[in-house]
């Protein structure tokens, strides 16, 4: 039986270096939803023709196939909308697999904008986000409605790494 682990929050949280390094400490794959935009972007799919929600019906496509085959997936993205989520937590249910959703947040303003400052992905095709992004994100961004663990990041990767093996049993 597999897992469907969520990693969300707001832009330049951590959740993308958290959902790394637990997919390299624990070999479950990583599927980032920034990644899969940018492949859209790159194919002439634009945000007017909602690349966006693509990009979500990508993450869940991946993630149903690796539940499918009985195996575990991390899913890397903001995951605003109360909607997405439900639906992951249904396919997880449908596949037998166990669902865990982190949350990062940063509330140190000073961390949180240097991160963003600071930050090269190397997403071909993608844009670093600034601030204002986060602040455009954060109004739509939709409280949860389900078990989740909240790490506050600003502790650090090595801190709070522990405390999210734990919750997801690993």
């Amino acid at each position: 039986m597999g897992s469907l682990i969520v990693f969300s929050g707001l832009p330049g949280t951590g959740k993308s270096t958290l959902a790394e390094a637990i997919g390299c400490t624990f070999r479950i794959p990583v599927f980032c939803k920034d990644r899969l935009e940018a492949v859209l972007w790159r194919s002439g799919i634009t945000r007017e023709m909602n690349s966006g929600w693509a990009g979500y019906e990508l993450l869940t496509t991946v993630a149903e196939s690796q539940l499918r085959l009985g195996q575990s997936a991390i899913l890397d993205s903001v995951a605003s909308a109360e909607r997405i989520r439900r639906r992951w937590r249904e396919l997880a249910a449908q596949h037998g697999a166990t669902f865990r959703a982190v949350e990062c947040i940063c509330p140190d303003e000073v961390i949180h904008r240097a991160r963003l400052n600071g930050r090269q992905r190397g997403i071909p095709g993608w844009y670093e986000l600034d601030w204002a992004e986060v602040e455009r994100v954060r109004v739509n961004y939709e409280a949860w409605q389900a078990e989740r663990l909240v790490v506050d990041t600003a502790r650090g990767v090595n801190e709070v790494m522990t405390v999210v093996m734990n919750y997801l049993g690993l």
